[in-house]
């Protein structure tokens, strides 16, 4: 077991500090460890999450939850100090724990440097540095301070002694030098920033693995340790829903057969020695479960990846309480003055969210919908290197057949457009979803990412949605009782098979989630009035006309009328990161554009 030095709840170690982010304690900051590394703490105290659709979405054979500990003194997930290199703020001298300058005590760094020119530091308490040095692969890594003192010259870390000095005149990285008092050598930190090329190939470096990963050819680049896109995770989350019978059968297969063993599933008969001592198995029948197993592997069997498209249906239903599962809805009558433009409301009076976390990002997010390059969780995909794309940072070091998640509870709202108004709209403002497309397309070709790789534009439908979701989220956390932050969205939109819904809901790892202050606001009566005032406060934009002005010939992102008084929300709530959203196709803006789909 491992000595507590902080804590998180379990959500936050899914969304925001998982294996590879950096935390800040009081005295010290810490990178979280790999998953493969909770072999060293009591690993039985992480329960397994039952999800089939999502374990088959990721090919994997289980879900760990977070563990636990009521332990003050225990801690169950391991991390390690990062950067090691501290500062000193008295006599700002630079180093690493070594026993004579900078001496450690109880895990705090103190600084009792024998050649300050005021003399021997009274042991000072030591600050990490701010600056660290990543790649776009994920690698990250100390930032090379003796190198880049003394540039071309030569640098011995047992000689050397280091200092980060703060001439503090303006301000600026340019006030901030490193400087070597043994051989005289100083450089601003400004340069650093200024080019690219200057601090050289990264290492590799992957200090949540403890390990290099060898020939990597991209160029550090220069971060602030506290920086917001230090750390993107990439997440995958489904609603439990109650499976069909084809869905249990698979769900099943995958548990008890590892589809990738070549030797079990690619010869019939070791698959019907080593399987027909399973029971689960036999209950299928060996003909079956073969027969499976080879559409899953040939391609046949890849429905399982879609998962909104069995949520879509199992939310329409009608009235349903399946014992066992935590998911209720109840239809509503949908109020007669929208009943052109809504055509179901349905109440969620429970639901159960569950959120797996397969890897992160560095510098950049992953490009939306481009998962699908990365087909092994934990597995960079292979690709140009020179084009320097943001690639996924694995969770452990090898291959696991798990990964870490969270189940979260609540309750929601759910409304579907009509389809004949739907499809009528589409057709006449097909050109301005050409606009927005080809601002999409800009976007990705500006992160040089290939035009092959691009991810297909959600198309206007999906705006649309879009910009009506975030206008009732930001009405509903007026009358519901939940903050801004705990409501979040889920986004229904293909025209392939008519989906147009929106799934407005809470959930959370605690009692918040399921106050009913939500699901009451789906009654007829109520929802009229949430509808009626979220478009009234689309209409106009205390940043208007500026806000409603952008068209589809000025669109410099994927946002039209939208900005941070009328439609954006907190990052947490927003399924798109803020992205693809614009009131003048929901309701006529002061530019009068004549697109919108309400007309009141």
């Amino acid at each position: 077991m491992s000595e507590k030095v902080g804590e998180l709840r379990p959500s936050q170690f899914i969304t925001t500090f998982g294996p590879g982010s950096i935390i800040d304690l009081p005295d010290y900051s810490v990178i979280m460890a790999g998953i493969d590394k909770w072999d060293n703490v009591d690993v039985s105290r992480a329960s397994t999450i039952v999800e089939p659709r999502l374990k088959q979405k990721l090919r994997i054979n289980q879900i760990k939850s977070i563990p636990i500990s009521n332990s003050k003194e225990i801690g169950t997930i391991p991390a390690y100090r990062f950067p090691e290199y501290h500062v000193c703020p008295n006599c700002r001298k630079l180093g690493k724990y070594s026993g004579k300058e900078f001496i450690e005590e109880k895990g705090i760094l103190y600084c009792k440097n024998p050649a300050n020119e005021k003399g021997p530091c009274p042991k000072v308490k030591t600050h990490p540095v701010r600056f660290i040095a990543t790649c776009k692969k994920g690698h990250i890594n100390d930032f090379p301070w003796g190198g880049y003192a003394h540039q071309k010259g030569k640098y011995d870390p047992k000689t050397c002694k280091l200092y980060l000095i703060d001439e503090g005149q303006t301000g600026s990285l340019r006030d901030l030098i490193v400087y070597c008092k043994t051989c005289d050598k100083k450089r601003s930190m400004s340069d650093a920033f200024s080019n690219k090329q200057i601090l050289g190939k990264c290492s590799g470096r992957r200090p949540w693995l403890r390990d290099y990963e060898e020939d990597c050819s991209l160029n550090k680049e220069l971060l602030l340790r506290g920086a917001s896109n230090i750390y993107f995770s990439s997440i995958e989350s489904s609603i439990v829903i109650p499976t069909s019978k084809n869905e249990g059968i698979e769900g099943i297969v995958r548990e008890h057969v590892n589809i990738d063993d070549e030797e079990l599933t690619g010869n019939r008969t070791v698959f019907d020695i080593v399987m027909k001592r399973n029971p689960d198995i036999n209950r299928i029948g060996l003909d079956k479960a073969w027969d499976l197993i080879q559409k899953i592997k040939s391609g046949e069997n890849d429905e399982y990846l879609d998962l909104r498209t069995p949520e879509y249906e199992a939310l329409l239903k009608g009235h349903h309480d399946y014992e066992g599962i935590e998911f209720q809805v109840e239809a509503e009558d949908v109020p007669h003055r929208y009943r052109d433009y809504i055509a179901n409301l349905v109440m969620v009076k429970r639901l159960k969210e569950v959120m797996v976390l397969k890897g992160f990002t560095r510098i950049h997010p992953l490009p939306d919908l481009t998962t699908r390059l990365t087909t092994e969780i934990g597995i960079n995909e292979e690709g140009n290197e020179n084009n320097e794309q943001v690639q996924l940072a694995p969770l452990s070091s090898s291959n696991l057949d798990w990964l870490p998640g969270v189940e979260t509870y609540g309750e929601g709202i759910f409304i579907t457009l009509k389809k004949e108004k739907l499809t009528e709209w589409e057709n006449e403002h097909k050109d301005y979803g050409i606009g927005m497309e080809r601002a999409h397309r800009n976007i990705y070709k500006e992160r040089n990412i290939p035009e092959d790789e691009i991810p297909p534009f959600p198309g206007l439908r999906y705006v649309l949605l879009h910009t009506l979701s975030h206008a009732l989220i930001r009405e509903l956390t007026m009358h519901s009782g939940y903050s801004s932050s705990a409501l979040k969205e889920r986004i229904y939109s293909n025209t392939e098979n008519d989906m147009a819904g929106i799934l407005i809901y809470t959930a959370t790892i605690d009692s918040e989630g399921s106050l009913g202050g939500l699901v009451e606001l789906g009654r007829k009566d109520k929802f009229e009035a949430i509808l009626s005032r979220a478009l009234a406060a689309a209409l106009y934009c205390s940043s208007d006309p500026q806000c409603a002005e952008k068209d589809v010939d000025t669109l410099s992102d994927v946002n039209g009328a939208a900005c941070h008084s009328c439609m954006l929300l907190a990052e947490t709530s927003c399924e798109k990161s803020n992205r693809y959203l614009d009131r003048s196709i929901l309701v006529k803006t002061v530019a009068n554009y004549g697109r919108e789909f309400f007309e009141i």
